[in-house]
């Protein structure tokens, strides 16, 4: 085979791959959110946004409320679940100003939201997740 021939041929497989990859990839209920991640630290790093490139932790608490930590930055807030979403924001600020997102299981210690940030159940130690 040529590398042209190869390289349609990657191509072909990737283009297959890829909706299956994105099938398997489901959001998680409210239930398996709760089951799986209320109580534990969230670890990632934002690619976007104000906290861009800051290596963060989040632990949402069983009783609505959440802390960020991270990066010399601790932030208290709240998070409740809206149309299965979970939706969080700070304290002191108001409930339009609150932030909704889905949560997709990677693997078994990782995870990603609907806002393409990754993170793992921490602390990660060296990996990003």
């Amino acid at each position: 085979m040529t590398n042209a021939s190869l390289s349609r041929l990657a191509l072909t497989l990737a283009l297959l791959a890829a909706p299956v990859a994105s099938a398997a990839a489901q959001n998680m209920t409210v239930d398996e959110f709760r089951r799986e991640l209320v109580g534990l630290p969230l670890c990632g790093t934002p690619d976007t946004g104000p906290l861009a490139g800051k290596s963060l932790c989040t632990v949402h608490l069983p009783d609505g409320t959440a802390i960020l930590a991270g990066s010399g930055l601790v932030v208290k807030g709240l998070w409740e679940v809206d149309g299965g979403r979970i939706c969080r924001r700070n304290a002191q600020d108001p409930v339009d100003r609150r932030r909704c997102v889905d949560y997709v299981r990677v693997d078994a210690s990782h995870y990603r939201n609907s806002d393409g940030v990754q993170f793992c159940l921490g602390p990660c130690g060296g990996d990003k997740p």
